[in-house]
């Protein structure tokens, strides 16, 4: 038995490191590890319609164990020693099976033998424990010193309690604590040694029983002969079962286990079992002397302390360890620190002025509504006279024509050839003015082949009266998006006119974010100066590049 105790100590050193490898989180989003009779909460939980996932099938537990039984009596148990027939030590195999009902409680059956040896060191006159008894020793000198050999067959029914798994502040460890309490059906024999093989009585007057206690037992064990042959009265006089008697018991204790693999562990526990029966140990104590003795009665109860390896029963991709390795608190942590499946509402950035630049980043919070700004929030100024392209009334300025007056107009004089050319002259050399618009679908600024259709022949206008511009008018000044979406059909019929039909740039008055029906572009023959192009007055928010 020390033996054992030592590796089990031993290994408590060693797997530290080999349990660093078993942790981890069970994912309770995996449906594959749920029971069918369970999925239908598990596809509620999934689509967010309940807080609380499907409990996951978990697996059984497998047990075997030894140990040390001993009975808390009126006869103490044997001790190691040398002698003769008698043996001198207990011992209690079994095996159980376990399966988790929570992630807290578990129920565990489990059958066990037990094999106890017990052997006293003073003498008795409490005959009355059994006639055969007192029938050998009434008349003896010195009276009797009890010995005895207990049998138990064990079943037992128990609820264990885990008491580490349930944790808010860390993971679940590499071992599990436990209470227990249950039933236990206590089925015992017990035989004493009173007579010799040839029937007569030992000669327990010789043994001095001042002297220490272990050579008191040396010398019973040297005198005994070890059979065992005399059935020992119980509390009601008769045996239940043959030569064994039923006892239903009240069980508790507790114990620690400790995982070395994935389906492994090693246990240790103790049990004790309290049976309301004085004769486990085949006597009741006798206080007083000799002249008066005093019997007195008080249960026998036993206790168990054990080792034991468990095994884990399942596929691990059908089933997640019993539930007693699990902290169920650790998913719901996990999923706070780095949501997977938590349905977070969209996140909304505070844009005071709707220059589509939210206001972490804006640089100008208070730009004008449908004011034109670059990245960061601030007002463009294409040409850089200081005059934000919203009030600027010549938006290319030539730079030696500043400064600029405040709406943006620079200071050079008009030259001599334009005057001449302005006039009633030049309109007349136009002679065409209105041209049929071009429409768009929804936010599309892609050209529909009746779009390309009305294009091809403005073209042909324009080829044929080659003193003739076009003014190209996009609508739509109510919203930052509405101006880019402007801009973005507007630059679409330019590129088409110039790419496709080779019109030359120069001849066309690129304009947007006017008033009007903003799926319209509208195009008109003049002679008027512009710009043929402009830049994207929301280039975070074009459509085509």
């Amino acid at each position: 038995m020390r033996r054992i105790f030592t590796l089990f100590a031993g290994l408590l050193l060693v797997v530290p490191g080999i349990f660093a490898q078993l942790g981890g989180t069970h994912n309770y989003l995996d449906t594959s590890y749920i029971a069918p009779r369970n999925l239908s909460q598990q596809s509620e939980f999934l689509n967010n319609n309940t807080s609380f996932p499907a409990k996951p099938r978990d697996m059984w537990q497998l047990g075997v164990f030894v140990g040390l039984p001993y009975i808390d009596g009126d006869g103490p148990m044997a001790v190691k020693g040398a002698g003769s027939g008698i043996s001198s030590y207990a011992w209690g195999v079994g095996a159980s099976l376990r399966k988790a009902i929570g992630y807290a409680i578990s129920i565990r059956g489990s059958l066990a033998y037990y094999n106890i040896l017990g052997l006293d060191y003073q003498r008795n006159r409490n005959y009355n424990n059994s006639p055969f008894i007192e029938q050998n020793y009434l008349t003896a000198p010195r009276g009797y010193i009890h010995n005895y050999h207990t049998k138990a067959i064990v079943p037992s029914v128990e609820a264990l309690v885990s008491l580490n798994n349930i944790m808010f502040h860390n993971r679940q460890g590499r071992y599990n604590m436990y209470a227990l309490v249950g039933y236990t059906a206590f089925l015992y024999q017990t035989k004493m040694d009173v007579v010799r093989n040839d029937g007569t009585r030992y000669p327990f007057e010789t043994v001095n029983v001042d002297a220490p206690r272990p050579e008191i037992r040396k010398v019973l064990r040297g005198m005994l002969d070890g059979n065992y042959e005399t059935l020992a009265e119980t509390n009601d006089r008769r045996p239940e079962l043959g030569e064994f008697n039923l006892r239903h018991s009240f069980s508790a204790g507790g114990g620690m286990e400790y995982r070395i693999g994935k389906k492994t562990s090693l246990g240790i526990e103790y049990k004790r079992i309290m049976t309301r029966d004085d004769y486990v140990d085949g006597w009741f104590r006798q206080s007083g002397d000799l002249v008066n003795p005093v019997f007195t009665s008080e249960w026998d109860n036993i206790g168990f302390f054990s080792l034991g390896v468990n095994q884990n029963l399942g596929s691990s991709k059908k089933r997640i360890p019993p539930l007693w390795w699990m902290n169920p608190l650790e998913f719901a942590y996990s999923e706070l620190n780095n949501p997977k499946h938590m349905k977070l509402p969209k996140v909304k950035l505070d844009d005071a002025d709707g220059d589509g630049v939210t206001d972490q980043f804006d640089l100008e919070p208070n730009t004008p509504p449908g004011a034109p700004v670059d990245t960061h929030g601030v007002s463009k100024d294409t040409d850089g006279d200081g005059v934000p392209d919203y009030r600027d009334k010549e938006l290319l300025t030539l730079q030696n024509c500043f400064p600029v007056d405040e709406d943006g107009v620079g200071n050079c004089p008009e030259p001599d050839c334009c005057k001449e050319r302005r006039g009633d002259t030049t309109i007349a050399d136009c002679r065409i003015s209105d041209l049929p618009s071009v429409q768009f679908r929804g936010n599309s600024v892609r050209l529909t082949k009746e779009a390309e259709s009305i294009l091809n022949s403005v073209a042909s206008q324009l080829k044929a009266n080659p003193t003739c511009k076009v003014r190209v008018s996009g609508h739509g000044a109510s919203t930052k998006t509405a101006q880019q979406l402007s801009w973005d059909r507007v630059n679409a019929i330019i590129r088409y006119l110039v790419e496709k039909q080779g019109l030359s740039d120069n001849r066309i008055i690129f304009e947007y974010g006017t008033e009007g029906d903003p799926l319209t572009v509208d195009l008109m023959g003049t002679t008027e100066e512009g710009p043929n192009s402009v830049p994207a007055p929301h280039p975070n928010l074009q459509k085509t590049k």
